[in-house]
């Protein structure tokens, strides 16, 4: 019985991405860009009992997509010039907005958890600039630029325009004066993510441990959250929960999701996804964070809401189909 209700709700879905396909109608759990199509695709339906709905249509030859946090417009760069605009997701059909003073060809582009603050990396001059006004009055509010000893691989952006950078074994702070090191003798930085210059976390997959940093501008505190004993294995991603409680963590050696408590420093859950962890990449939705990219596999989700911490997927999508 269980199986055939999961069966009619799939069904259900599907019907309904037919009908509702080229629009925001409907329950969806967020938006994903499909580098296989070069398309903006929503997400239709409810954590665990979902699909992928078909491309939104668009007259922009999409290159680089980052979507942000609230899932109602995006970053890209388009066309010919790789221009960097701003995509209203929340319109139908999409219109954009060119972000004025913005260089074109970005090689990174990243929000702030709030996401009305976005930082963009150019290896062209190794700079960075830093983008506020989002989404109605993009513009460009600073512009950083990193020294050839701070060669970039790693970058944040919180919600009060802090910007930090890794590059070789430490993790800058970077300003109009330079970069500041904060973090190092690291391994290997493969993700952080901050909140405000209050807090910030660094993932370090050379040493399997987890950073925390506080108050980085001032009077900074750092120590390890988490290490190969609380099951951290070359971490791929990390994350703060909406209330600043909780830590994600995607293990790319394990495919298992650590969620730890941030003021206690254990292990509140292991959640092993069965699945190669790309990500954490927040959905719509209270701690949704899509693990892996849209392909002809199951698309893996981590719901950790206040009622339940699990792992749901996305039905495989054969069709991949592209926008017409």
């Amino acid at each position: 019985m269980k199986i055939q209700r999961f069966q009619l709700i799939f069904v259900l879905l599907a019907a309904s991405a037919m009908v509702f396909s080229a629009s925001l109608e409907g329950p969806r759990m967020g938006m994903v860009f499909d580098s296989s199509t070069k398309a903006i695709r929503p997400i239709l339906g409810i954590p665990g009992a979902a699909i992928m709905g078909a491309p939104l249509k668009t007259a922009l030859d999409l290159r680089r997509v980052a979507i942000s946090p609230g899932q109602d417009f995006a970053l890209a760069s388009q066309g010919e010039h790789n221009e960097v605009v701003v995509v209203h997701l929340d319109r139908a059909p999409m219109t954009s907005t060119l972000v004025q003073g913005a260089h074109r060809g970005p090689d990174q582009m990243v929000f702030s958890p709030g996401g009305r603050v976005a930082a963009i990396h150019y290896k062209d001059g190794n700079r960075i600039q830093v983008l506020g006004g989002l989404p109605s009055a993009p513009k460009v509010m600073d512009e950083l630029y990193l020294s050839g000893s701070a060669l970039h691989s790693t970058l944040a952006v919180g919600d009060d325009n802090t910007v930090l950078a890794s590059g070789g074994n430490s993790v800058y702070w970077v300003t109009h004066s330079g970069e500041v090191p904060i973090l190092k003798g690291v391994g290997k930085v493969s993700a952080i993510t901050l909140t405000t210059a209050r807090l910030a976390l660094v993932a370090d997959a050379g040493t399997n441990q987890i950073h925390r940093l506080q108050n980085l501008t001032n009077a900074l505190e750092t120590d390890i959250l988490a290490g190969p004993a609380q099951g951290i294995a070359t971490p791929v991603a990390v994350a703060i929960s909406s209330d600043a409680r909780r830590a994600f963590v995607a293990n790319g050696k394990t495919g298992v999701v650590a969620i730890l408590d941030l003021q206690g420093k254990t292990v509140l859950h292991k959640i092993d996804c069965g699945c190669r962890l790309t990500g954490l990449d927040r959905l719509d939705g209270d701690n949704l964070f899509r693990l892996t990219e849209p392909s002809n596999k199951p698309m893996w989700v981590l719901e950790a809401s206040a009622k339940e911490t699990r792992v749901v997927f996305v039905p495989a999508d054969l069709a991949r189909s592209s926008p017409k």
